[in-house]
């Protein structure tokens, strides 16, 4: 997993995103909802920017990313602990008909309990993850809207396919998998 400490400047490129976001019908969380998922996409476009890895946004209910012929979502989970490797990644299944994107990529943001802020800038580090092939997560552990992890006490608000962090495949492992693929295309 990868460590990325506050950044005032993808901060404020991802708070200008939410900003200019609608509020979706149904979102869980409102407009906080959107701080966390602008921010786990801007966090991930940093790093493929800095692996000199293209991307194409798309920033739509479909996916948020095209990555060398790929669809991705990307997952951000907003948490008061920095994650360890026992720790879920999860998939809501709500938007799973309409949502057939062939990779994930998961990111967790560290915000301190205490800051009741509604400000972007409660979040005081990020974490990315890695990633998973749809198929490979969809065979995770199927969480029931409702029902309650007896390991951590999470009461699921809705259907979710859940996988520990350890099993996720490396961000590192993601740059040669892109790399390859976009050899192939090109040869």
């Amino acid at each position: 997993m990868l460590h990325i400490p506050y950044d005032a400047a993808l901060w404020r490129v991802a708070d200008a995103r939410a900003s200019s976001m609608p509020v979706l019908a149904g979102s869980h969380r409102r407009a906080a909802a959107n701080q966390v998922g602008a921010l786990g996409e801007v966090l991930v476009e940093n790093f493929l920017t800095s692996h000199e890895l293209p991307f194409e946004a798309r920033y739509s209910t479909d996916c948020d990313l095209l990555v060398a012929g790929r669809s991705v979502e990307i997952k951000t989970k907003d948490r008061t602990v920095a994650p360890e490797a026992h720790f879920d990644c999860s998939v809501p299944l709500y938007n799973h008909e309409h949502q057939a994107v062939d990779v994930y990529i998961f990111v967790s943001l560290k915000r301190d309990r205490r800051n009741t802020s509604t400000s972007i800038n409660r979040y005081t580090d990020a974490y990315l993850l890695g990633w998973a092939s749809r198929s490979w997560m969809m065979g995770g552990r199927h969480w029931p809207r409702d029902s309650v992890d007896p390991e951590n006490g999470t009461k699921f608000w809705t259907d979710c396919i859940n996988r520990p962090i350890s099993d996720l495949r490396s961000m590192e492992d993601m740059v040669t998998e892109i790399r390859r693929r976009l050899a192939r295309q090109v040869g």
